[in-house]
């Protein structure tokens, strides 16, 4: 068949076999995508760029590209070149006039046809103003003096941009090898990929740079950058020998260099060790005014970023990966963008944590995971899986920040040594070849022994985020130590499913600060495993070492000395008041709704969005309160969406127990402020609003003494919640007046429960007394 018949049969294929609704999430295609490469293969690029006038900002040049048919009977090539006008096209050095350039697209009459075995070589004449993307990034630029291309375009679609400079079939799939010659004045500088062969003198006051590949790229990762550069060379001792090291600058800022890439080697040594050697001829920065883009061994790197200390490693560091991830391979598409872009965001923080420490690179990893829950959705328009996102925003913060979260717990889903071994086999699997996201979990499932179809479905292939946490522990001594049996939960912030096969470490806490760690497998909502613990644990933390990145922010601190402490990124502080022996401290801000009662409260509502929960080591002489931030118009704009004159915070110690009101002060602001809890304990708390018409009344708001009730009305049973500073006693009185039970109560705070059985239905009056008699609240339940 011609290609016309066969690219019909492919478009009609994958719309119709592997694009169905049940395949479309395991496939890795999209949808209706046709892949010119699929029919024709660029094998090699001579580009040559013979003019580059910086005041009209004209690029003239001609191409000439090797290519192999993949089906037999191939009648016409089609190269894509935007904007750039067509001199003259060549095939076998015959003279092709019949050729028509619909920008962007090239097509070329050939004849005979061509078969698989046969090559053909075609070179295309060209002039004009090269494209730049309607972003202002991608394209060909002039900027004053200087001259150079990236890559990309953000709003280009597609997005490859090696048709802005040269006619190429320009996907994420094709991959060839280049001679790039540059003329340029005397004087000028032109940098490409690879390796300079030679400098020629052509007698006329210009020169020609002549760089060439000896490794495949995409067109996209091909560069050219012309100006007034110096240049400082360093060399790196690599796993595979000496890697030439080029920095090309403005000479302005030849006196930043070693300050801003101090760290350069460090850097390429941990990358190195953790994904195997340096994949391309030389490692290559050129200073550009816009950027950053990840060229091949010659990155494009903005003049803001030399700027002669290391506030900006992060961002070469994150360049200098996309010479594994993105350039040795290659994504198969748009859609599988996070696995260049996520995976250097990642590397960012591995870079961190090997130059400053763990600590450092959790924090870091911390900052980016509040970005993605708070902004991305925003950023974004949206809720979207990491794989197959929309192009529109093929370059949005899903792709970088999420992708880079989904990668960290990936990380630590596999541990690491069955991730970094399979990384590194991955990357020596598919070097110089595209890979799909479905391509990097079937490899990493059969090379670890680990099926990831679970974390993929759950974390790759699904929007939203993903929230574990303990439930409750229960201890019991054991023949060796003792037996902790945890409960743990699963829930959902703006995703459609529960996790399967998730992997959730838990950290059992002594009183002698004794710590005792592992790992509960579950699927859907809940799981529960009983542990071998060799102390008796007073609390057990999930995910301690922040190894999942789910839809909770956590911040722990040791506590000496009486003070006010801001726990980061948590919206909440601890005031201590009295501290004779240290206190560990530890609050997580779970981004989803607390679980509903077990028994619901009449004309309660709770929080939808967001919950408290803290834990650690409390020694008996640690008093704190708690300040919990509440925001009407952004946090809790559900909850209070009316008068917060009835919000109110709600506590209970684990998921066995009700929630109960504590005594609480808040500021008088109608929208942004503090709820402080007088008595910080460990446990739950929760933001919650109350109908008064119902009879419940705010605690702390009678006196120095509290008294709630439970649901009311009810048809079962009452909750009788007391807080007092001295003993009392509960008084209980039918609608006669006929005391029905009394019961004392020592200081503290209380949870008593009243069945209405054998009494029946009916109004019932509860009452607390100082022991003299002294009425001190009252309250009306009725049972129906």
């Amino acid at each position: 068949m011609n290609s016309y018949k066969f690219l019909a049969f492919l478009t009609f294929f994958l719309s119709t076999c592997c694009l169905s609704p049940s395949n479309a999430q395991n496939s890795c295609h999209t949808a209706n995508e046709i892949i010119y490469s699929d029919t024709v293969d660029a094998l090699h690029y001579d580009i040559h760029l013979t003019g580059i006038d910086m005041t009209s900002k004209i690029l003239t040049g001609y191409t000439t590209v090797m290519l192999k048919p993949k089906v037999a009977g191939l009648d016409k090539i089609r190269l894509e070149l935007v904007r750039l006008a067509v001199d003259s096209v060549f095939v076998n050095d015959l003279k092709i006039n019949e050729f028509t350039h619909q920008d962007p697209f090239l097509t070329i009459p050939i004849a005979p046809v061509f078969g698989t075995s046969d090559t053909i070589n075609v070179r295309v004449y060209y002039r004009g103003q090269p494209f730049v993307d309607p972003s202002g990034w991608g394209g060909f630029h002039f900027a004053g003096d200087y001259a150079f291309n990236l890559g990309v375009g953000f709003d280009a679609i597609p997005h490859n941009l090696g048709k802005a400079w040269f006619p190429c079939i320009d996907d994420f799939r094709d991959r060839a090898l280049y001679d790039v010659y540059i003329t340029v004045p005397s004087g000028k500088t032109a940098i490409s990929g690879g390796l300079l062969k030679e400098v020629i003198d052509n007698g006329n006051n210009t020169s020609t740079w002549h760089w060439r590949t000896n490794f495949s790229l995409p067109t996209y990762l091909i560069s050219a950058s012309i100006g007034n550069y110096s240049l400082i060379s360093d060399v790196y001792n690599g796993m595979n020998g000496p890697v030439p090291i080029t920095y090309y600058c403005r000479p302005s800022d030849t006196s930043r260099v070693e300050g801003t890439f101090i760290h350069m080697k460090d850097i390429m040594q941990v990358f190195e060790t953790h994904f195997g050697p340096y994949p391309l001829e030389r490692v290559g920065f050129t200073a550009t005014a816009n950027g950053a883009m990840e060229h091949a061994a010659n990155v494009s790197y903005p003049y803001s970023g030399w700027n002669g200390n290391t506030s900006m490693e992060w961002w070469y560091a994150h360049e200098l990966s996309h010479m594994w991830f993105g350039d040795a391979i290659t994504c198969a598409s748009a859609e599988d963008m996070w696995l260049n872009e996520g995976w250097a965001v990642w590397c960012e923080s591995l870079v961190f944590e090997y130059l400053y420490g763990k600590e450092v690179a959790k924090e870091y990893l911390r900052l980016k995971l509040k970005e993605v829950i708070l902004q991305t959705h925003i950023k974004d328009g949206g809720y979207f899986a990491v794989y197959g996102i929309p192009q529109t925003i093929t370059y949005g913060n899903t792709v970088y920040e999420k992708g880079c979260q989904v990668t960290h717990t990936l990380r630590h889903y596999l541990g690491d040594e069955l991730f970094f071994n399979g990384v590194k086999a991955y990357l020596e699997e598919f070097a110089y070849k595209p890979a799909s996201t479905c391509d990097l979990r079937d490899f990493l499932s059969s090379h670890t022994g680990v099926d990831l179809e679970d974390f993929f479905n759950a974390w790759v292939f699904a929007p939203g985020f993903l929230n574990f946490s303990v439930n409750y522990m229960q201890v019991e001594p054991g023949s060796q130590g003792f037996d902790a049996t945890v409960s743990v939960r699963q829930r959902l912030h703006e995703a459609p499913d529960y996790a399967n096969s998730n992997h959730l470490e838990l950290t059992f806490i002594g009183p002698q600060w004794q710590r005792f760690t592992d790992t509960i497998i579950f699927s859907g909502p809940n799981g529960q495993k009983t542990f071998r613990v060799p102390f008796e644990p007073i609390d057990v933390i999930a995910d301690l070492d922040e190894k999942i990145s789910d839809a909770a922010l956590s911040y722990d601190a040791v506590i000496r000395t009486a003070d006010e402490q801001d726990f980061k990124d948590t919206y909440c502080k601890v005031i201590t008041t009295e501290v004779t022996d240290s206190a560990w401290v530890r609050v997580t801000h779970n981004w989803v709704g607390p679980e509903a009662p077990v028994t619901p409260i009449p004309g309660m509502m709770l929080s939808d969005a967001r919950y408290w929960k803290v834990e650690g080591i409390f020694p008996g002489s640690y008093k704190a309160k708690g300040k919990f931030f509440y925001n009407k118009n952004t946090l809790d704009k559900n909850l209070l969406s009316g008068t917060i004159d009835s919000l109110l915070i709600l506590y209970r110690k684990d998921g066995l127990s009700e929630w109960q009101g504590v005594r609480f002060t808040k500021m008088a602001s109608n929208a942004i402020g503090y709820i402080t809890v007088d008595s910080l304990a460990k446990g739950e708390y929760t933001l919650a609003v109350y109908d008064k018409s119902y009879g419940f009344s705010e605690p702390g708001k009678s006196g120095d003494y509290r008294m709630n009730l439970y649901p009311n009305p009810s048809d079962g049973h009452c909750m009788v919640d007391i807080d007092a500073p001295f003993r009392v006693e509960l008084g209980i009185y039918d609608s006669l007046g006929r005391q029905m039970q009394k019961v004392p109560f020592e200081a503290g705070e209380h949870l008593y429960r009243w069945n209405k059985v054998p009494q029946g239905k009916g109004i019932y009056y509860f009452r607390l007394f100082t022991p003299a008699g002294n009425e001190l609240v009252s309250r009306k339940m009725v049972f129906k």
